[in-house]
């Protein structure tokens, strides 16, 4: 049983430590609640992709993900990827992005991220063209994304990322990566912000079975076409607790992929 004076010591110990919190304006759930704040941690809400459906050398001016999901928590943001493919130089014109939409929003282009890859196949020289877009605070419900080319194209593919809690301000924070003839990409990127993720990309002139090998490296959507160009385009996230240097890694062991186009940006939290 515990002595009269060593109850009082204990009391007096208690005291002192009640005192300090009250002091330094800290309590005990104070502390907790800071080190599991949800109001400090991206969330991720939905993701699909889509490929466009033609026969060569049949070819086609815009591309459709129908019925893309956005959800109801705030600070929405809302990034969309796209590739797209021709073969010639008198046809390049035609994969000029006119427009990407959802519902009756208009995207827009992230500054820098517009990446384009050339290479010969069999004589012929193709083009590939991968670029990323934004909308701050997309509308709930189901609305259809559309992206929209100069000219008809013979291959495209387009993804889309929703997340939620996320900066309401364009995305600043980008790098961009291409390959030829490789069965895997690698790119760095050095985040800013505590509690980030990042959101990537790869386009590719070829199907793909790439996987991400980065830990906690997420895919999110895999668009594949059946016909036309049989590109590619991948895209995932990734959370980055505290800011700094990440590599994400997408690999496959069957054959080289002819044009790779990676591109990566972050995605600040809601402060």
């Amino acid at each position: 049983m515990n002595s009269p004076r060593h109850l009082t010591i204990f009391m007096v110990f208690c005291l002192v430590w009640v005192m300090a919190c009250v002091h330094s304006g800290e309590t005990v759930s104070d502390e907790r609640a800071r080190r599991v704040s949800a109001a400090d941690q991206i969330e991720f809400d939905f993701a699909d992709g889509a490929s466009l459906l033609v026969v060569s050398p049949v070819e086609m001016n815009s591309l459709t993900l129908n019925n893309f999901q956005v959800g109801t928590a705030k600070n929405r943001i809302l990034i969309v990827g796209v590739q797209v493919e021709e073969g010639g130089k008198e046809n390049v014109a035609d994969t000029v992005i006119s427009s990407i939409t959802l519902g009756n929003r208009a995207l827009t282009l992230l500054s820098g991220s517009e990446v384009q890859l050339s290479s010969i196949w069999r004589g012929k020289e193709y083009f590939l063209k991968v670029a990323l877009y934004y909308l701050l605070n997309p509308p709930t419900g189901k609305n259809d994304i559309t992206v929209s080319f100069a000219g008809p194209v013979t291959s495209a593919n387009v993804g889309a990322i929703s997340l939620s809690n996320a900066q309401q301000t364009a995305p600043v924070n980008l790098v961009t990566n291409k390959e030829e003839n490789q069965k895997k990409i690698i790119t760095h990127i050095t985040t800013k912000s505590n509690g980030a993720w990042v959101v990537d990309i790869v386009g590719c002139g070829h199907k793909s079975k790439l996987k991400p090998k980065t830990p906690d490296h997420t895919q999110r959507f895999n668009a594949q076409e059946e016909s036309g160009g049989k590109s590619s385009l991948l895209g995932a996230t990734l959370p980055v607790p505290a800011a700094g240097e990440v590599a994400l890694h997408w690999a496959q062991s069957r054959r080289s992929i002819n044009r790779l186009v990676h591109i990566a940006v972050e995605i600040s939290p809601y402060r």
